[in-house]
């Protein structure tokens, strides 16, 4: 029997803060993954052992024509005659944005198509869409990938809804949690630093940083010892970092780590605080895998209550999350998780089952493989 295959397809292979990506195709299981995408991203995630097809193989000039040439006419007879020669079954995109690029090579060689929408492109404005090549492209196709592709996953009931009022089809929108890998409970919880909060994500306004820093000069009013530690990457850390110096005390920016070292702050921090909120250009969360991991290591969560940001927290959490910019409640929620370690234990234990009812990764990458099998199966017909 033919092993079954899907193409993966990302524009960029693979920027580091897409471990998500990489965790759920590591996952598959009946189905053997091929990476494919227009380049490979300088000091992006490892994706060995899987083969991997690219338009552009270089930073050139001349590749750099090819690239644009290819979005704005979608030929491209190497990339074609690559992912044609791996026999790959269906094509699953990641982001609207990125199955513009693959709808092309799809309907040449009459592959299926899916999509997984994350957020920002369902949320972001048409002018914010139209800075950049790759989605200007988009842009262009849309209609027809309304049309050609059989499936668009929605990592949350926020995005479904954001992809409705766009004109996305009802009928071709699903929900699917991508979902984060859980390990057997030994009962040993790891020591915690009772001072210590936690951010990590990338520095850009929807992850709302800024509100975090201000919550936290709060936060040190009651708990002096209390500090705060970012992980994260440009482009807003120079901001960020003088904000915090006005504001308050010992905040350590620590730039991108490794997942290995997330996962040791997650388990050594007290709290981890994602105040996310939308964006001036519209950009807001679908539902960001960092709540889960966190959750996943039993590290309680903090956020504002927006858009799909709530839907990865257990439904008794709902009730205490701060409206969206209350950084006076922001702040009472991080010194009530700090100071009362009944909460604390409350929230860490409805967080881990949380995960492992509705987020667990074998689960739903079996979840996705059975969804592979039905749109192949479909698009034969």
């Amino acid at each position: 029997m033919e092993t079954k295959k899907v193409l993966i397809y990302r524009n960029e292979l693979l920027p580091s803060t897409e471990t998500f990506i990489l965790s759920q195709t590591n996952a598959l299981r009946r189905f053997r993954p091929i990476f494919g995408g227009l380049q490979r991203v300088n000091s992006g995630l490892e994706l060995a052992p899987h083969p991997v097809l690219t338009l552009c193989e270089s930073e050139s000039w001349t590749e750099k024509v090819r690239k644009r040439a290819f979005l704005r006419t979608g030929r491209s007879r190497r990339l074609t005659q690559a992912v044609a020669a791996q026999r790959a079954q269906i094509i699953h995109a990641h982001f609207a944005v990125d199955a513009g690029a693959a709808l092309p090579v799809a309907k040449r060689l009459q592959m299926p198509l899916i999509a997984t929408l994350h957020g920002y492109d369902v949320t972001c404005s048409e002018e914010t869409l139209r800075r950049w090549p790759t989605t200007r492209a988009y842009l262009r196709r849309k209609s027809g990938i309304l049309e050609y592709a059989t499936l668009f996953l929605c990592v949350s009931e926020h995005v479904r809804q954001s992809a409705i009022s766009l004109g996305f089809p009802k009928h071709k929108l699903r929900i699917h949690r991508i979902g984060v890998e859980l390990h057997d409970d030994d009962g040993h919880e790891p020591h915690r630093d009772a001072r210590t909060v936690l951010f990590a994500g990338r520095l850009v306004e929807k992850k709302g940083c800024i509100h975090l820093i201000h919550a936290m000069s709060r936060v040190q009013k009651v708990i002096p010892e209390a500090r705060l530690v970012v992980v994260g990457t440009r482009p807003l850390r120079d901001d960020l970092e003088r904000e915090a110096t006005l504001r308050c005390r010992g905040t350590l920016f620590l730039g991108h780590q490794s997942g290995v070292a997330v996962k040791q702050w997650m388990q050594r921090a007290r709290v981890l605080a994602a105040p996310s909120i939308k964006a001036r250009n519209g950009d807001s969360e679908g539902l960001p895998t960092v709540l889960c991991e966190a959750q996943a290591e039993g590290l309680p969560v903090i956020t504002f209550a927006t858009g799909g940001v709530t839907e990865a927290l257990p439904a008794d959490r709902h009730g205490s999350l701060p409206k969206t910019g209350d950084v006076e409640n922001l702040a009472g929620e991080i010194i009530r998780l700090m100071t009362d370690d009944q909460a604390w234990c409350r929230a860490s234990d409805a967080g881990k089952k949380f995960m492992k009812s509705y987020f667990d990764l074998a689960v739903q990458t079996q979840i996705l493989e059975d969804i592979y099998d039905e749109v192949i199966a479909r698009h034969r017909v």
